[in-house]
């Protein structure tokens, strides 16, 4: 039963990181984004969905091919909409940025509705290491530090595994414990045009260990429970059970296929009912296993 989406609100970005995805495959359009009524479609198929299944939770990530604050009115549009139509509580948000564009009116927000939606910011370590994969290190510190003026303590970070970052393992943990970032949320790189960043699934794993044994990090890839969400998040691959990915172009099983017409769902505003029947023609990989993987790199070493 699907329970949780990556909704892309645009195709755009503010940065140029040397391993996006979506800008190493040409992918970035700014034209591509969704409309608030585009957006109050998904939203209304997804709770008549969830309420005729009877699920207490869908998780909602707003993220996808681009930075989402550059279209922050259409986050505001989201969350006016859910506390208008969902008395339920069922939809649970957060977002992901690159923190170079915060300011206070959007933090303000934020800390409004820090119970509806949660704002991580993408970070991947010390200076040096951050702006080797992305940019503006000085800028997203900056972002994070007003983010911590208005909430009073550190956000949740997202950090990037490459090569590098395992190579640098001992300074990584350092610097997050230095600098006091004890929620972290640890991705694993596993497609880039530099192929020295790789990493396989089974260095990520130790990867983890090494940041689990310094007992000063939290990061849900430490729950002794797994759930069906991302491999590369340490969870197990939740294409053909739970996850899909929404953009205006349409859904895919996963951010990976975007664009593949081949692995193309259904159009965005199609029922979640309908939606859920077609996601039954992809078989779900083995635990451990990711289905990008498997079914077009023909690898299960990633």
């Amino acid at each position: 039963m699907i329970d949780r989406a990556c909704l892309s609100v645009n195709n755009q970005c503010n940065l140029n990181c040397c391993y996006c995805y979506f800008r190493q495959r040409n992918l970035i359009n700014s034209d591509e984004m969704l409309s608030e009524d585009d957006i109050s479609i998904i939203l209304h198929n997804i709770l008549g969905y969830s309420r005729q299944n009877g699920l207490s939770m869908f998780k909602m990530g707003i993220v996808g091919a681009g930075e989402p604050l550059l279209n922050f009115e259409k986050i505001k549009h989201i969350i006016e909409y859910t506390k208008r139509e969902d008395a339920d509580n069922i939809l649970a948000f957060y977002t992901v940025t690159n923190g170079t564009l915060v300011n206070e009116e959007m933090l303000l927000f934020f800390h409004k509705y820090k119970q509806l939606i949660k704002l991580n910011f993408s970070l991947d370590g010390h200076k040096e290491l951050h702006n080797y994969g992305k940019e503006k290190y000085d800028k997203t510190l900056n972002g994070i530090k007003l983010y911590e003026s208005i909430f009073h303590e550190r956000p949740v970070l997202n950090c990037t595994v490459s090569r590098k970052t395992i190579n640098n393992k001992e300074t990584v943990a350092r610097y997050y414990i230095k600098h006091n970032f004890r929620n972290i949320n640890f991705s694993q790189l596993i497609d880039a045009e530099d192929k020295d960043l790789m990493i396989n699934h089974r260095e990520y794993q130790d990867f983890l260990q090494y940041v689990c044994d310094t007992k000063a990090i939290v990061f849900r890839q430490g729950r002794p429970k797994k759930s069906y969400d991302c491999l590369t998040y340490g969870q197990l691959c939740g294409v053909g059970r739970t996850n899909i990915f929404i953009t205006r172009q349409g859904i895919y099983p996963c951010s990976r296929f975007y664009k593949n017409d081949a692995y193309k769902i259904a159009d965005f505003n199609t029922s979640f009912f309908k939606i859920a029947n077609v996601l039954k023609k992809f078989s779900p990989v083995k635990d451990g296993e990711c289905y990008y993987n498997k079914h077009i790199l023909n690898r299960n070493d990633l």
